[in-house]
């Protein structure tokens, strides 16, 4: 039988809560994992700074909710918040993805490589804008 509170959600929150109760529970097991062994300290920086970006984004869309529903707060207010933390894990790929060009981890026929290329141009070419017309 479902709780009251399941009964007042649509199938598609019901889903997402149930991921997130399972994915709570698998990093629960991981982190006595984490504490037990040893590990590539790349691997373990790279999940530290997902697990970061995750709870930066869960934060502001806890906040975007708490905003828009009753107290009458502009949720708005919390987009720059999530476009910095954007920013910051772009600059951590970035870096990430020059350490592995440098250690040929990735090349040419890296699968989307080509991709990168245009998104990061594309980046680029924005960038160089927006810091034009602010200088």
């Amino acid at each position: 039988m479902n709780s009251p509170e399941q009964e007042s959600t649509s199938p598609s929150e019901r889903s997402i809560t149930t991921r997130l109760e399972t994915a709570t529970r698998e990093l629960n097991e991981l982190e006595e994992l984490v504490k037990s062994g040893s590990l590539d300290s790349r691997v373990l920086s790279e999940f530290r700074e997902a697990v970061d970006h995750i709870r930066s984004t869960t934060w502001a869309v806890q906040k975007w909710i708490g905003l828009s529903d009753e107290s009458g707060g502009d949720p708005f207010t919390v987009l720059p918040i999530m476009s910095a933390e954007r920013v910051k894990r772009a600059i951590q790929i970035s870096t990430d993805l020059s350490l592995d060009l440098q250690t040929i981890e990735v090349g040419i026929d890296t699968p989307g490589i080509i991709d990168l290329f245009n998104a990061v141009d594309d980046l680029h070419r924005r960038l160089a804008k927006l810091l034009k017309r602010d200088t």
